[in-house]
């Protein structure tokens, strides 16, 4: 459960990210140094977003790589 409240949280800062930079760009009209500081903000929250699936990107192959080398190891052996 904790998992998916994570996945969660992650989708919730992605929307924000996407929404403040959308939001910056109307502000750098009318107001540009807040824009400007909307939408940075907006890039850290995105990055960070995008750092931390990646993160979990190369967990998941890191362990399909040893899930897959356990049952090769696994089918050679009962073949012997």
């Amino acid at each position: 459960m904790l998992k998916n409240l994570l996945g969660v949280i992650e989708a919730a800062v992605m929307f924000g990210g996407l929404a403040g930079l959308v939001t910056g760009m109307y502000w750098l009209a009318t107001s540009p140094l807040s824009g400007v500081m909307l939408m940075l903000a907006s890039m850290t929250m995105l990055v960070s977003s995008v750092a931390k699936l990646a993160e979990a990107q190369e967990l998941r192959q890191e362990s399909a790589a040893v899930r897959e080398r356990f049952f090769r190891v696994r089918a050679g052996s009962s073949d012997s």
